[in-house]
């Protein structure tokens, strides 16, 4: 039997002057840099979408027990019209550099919406990457992504280095804003050959082709065999339900994947670790069913399937689970009132296992961490 524990828990953002100001910090992304120094970098701004969305980040010294923030990561004087920035997420490259990958939205108008409300359309969003050659203390870019014809796509977890030396960008594909749809879920990865210079020569993945289901999110990591992995966040298209999390595997090289199959887990947004032997934890979370929250769960068997009789919960949502009033049922207005999610984790060098996410306690959404330990 493989046994989790939460070892450590506590903040590594939050407001620390809510009389004068509102911030919203989420999607967090963890790397690290050296035994006992971490980076975490993450979204602030007054809400999910707000107009105002920024990157920052903060910085551990002591392995992840305590965190200082460092403010922000671009500087926005330069910009040639208003933008808001979201989900900025960091690789640890082979030569030590870091590499971000980031989006950003167009706001010249700011009461335009970020999602079609009738047909689940996206408005076009830039793909952005950052590179930094002092473990973040200074990042040079942005470099924006020139999209393949006729994808509307959006980054779904940081760039991968292949065993090949290649990098593997994964995102999630949607239909334009003025496109009448029905949304169609898919995840490509883009490749590049030439350290970032050039993306091209997409992958699709994550499909649901002939099954009626829709996979998104999809974290993809690579394993210590070289092989590629991801679970999915998946549901049923002509009913919305959503379903349990789905696994796929890929091809080193990642231009070969599995049919995704379900798990026994019923979470959402999750992220994945490899462990060694096939064995696996992985962090995900819990909207539907009492209780609320972030669990974390083992695998012996490559993520197939999941112990849940030995899972534990990191935090618990109860009575905190939305924002304000609850918002509709159907997809894009269902996320405009949700107070936490997007996991994710790290193994450390010492085994243990690192892990952020957002949240929201007493009115104040923030960024946590959990340091979970296998036995």
């Amino acid at each position: 039997m493989t046994n989790i524990h939460l070892v450590d828990e506590g903040v590594v953002y939050r407001n620390t002057n809510p009389g004068y100001e509102f911030h919203f910090a989420c999607h967090s992304y963890l790397v690290q840099l050296t035994p006992r120094e971490l980076l975490c970098t993450f979204q602030r701004g007054q809400a999910l979408y707000s107009v105002d969305s920024v990157m920052v980040q903060a910085r551990s010294s002591d392995g992840g027990r305590s965190w200082q923030s460092e403010g922000s990561i671009h500087d926005a004087s330069g910009d040639d019209r208003a933008y808001s920035y979201h989900a900025p997420m960091c690789t640890c490259l082979p030569d030590g550099s870091l590499l971000m990958t980031a989006q950003r939205w167009d706001r010249s108008d700011p009461n335009h919406p970020l999602f079609n409300e009738q047909t689940g359309g996206i408005f076009p969003a830039d793909t952005l990457f950052y590179r930094s050659g002092d473990k973040g203390a200074d990042w040079s870019g942005p470099q924006v992504l020139q999209v393949p014809e006729g994808m509307v796509i959006t980054p779904s977890c940081s760039a991968v280095v292949l065993s090949n030396g290649d990098w593997f960008q994964a995102f999630d594909q949607w239909h334009a804003y003025h496109d009448p749809g029905p949304y169609k879920p898919r995840t490509v990865g883009l490749f590049s050959s030439d350290q970032g210079r050039s993306w091209g020569d997409p992958v699709v993945f994550g499909v649901g082709s002939g099954t009626g289901k829709g996979h998104w999110h999809g974290r993809v990591i690579r394993q210590r065999d070289d092989s590629l992995f991801a679970l999915f966040w998946t549901a049923d298209l002509e009913s919305g339900e959503n379903l349990t999390l789905h696994a796929s595997t890929g091809t080193p090289d990642g231009r070969e994947w599995s049919e995704p199959v379900p798990t026994n887990i019923p979470g959402q947004t999750n992220w994945a670790v490899d462990l060694g032997g096939g064995r696996m934890a992985v962090v995900y979370t819990v909207r539907e069913t009492d209780p609320p929250g972030f669990f974390a769960a083992c695998s012996r068997d490559g993520g197939l399937t999941w112990d849940l009789e030995n899972r534990i919960q990191v935090w618990d949502a109860s009575g905190r689970d939305k924002i304000g009033t609850d918002a509709p049922e159907s997809y894009p207005r269902s996320h405009d009132s949700i107070a936490f999610g997007a996991p994710m984790a790290t193994v450390l060098d010492d085994g243990d296992i690192l892990a952020t996410f957002w949240c929201t306690e007493v009115s104040v959404t923030q960024i946590r961490f959990a340091r979970l330990r296998i036995e």
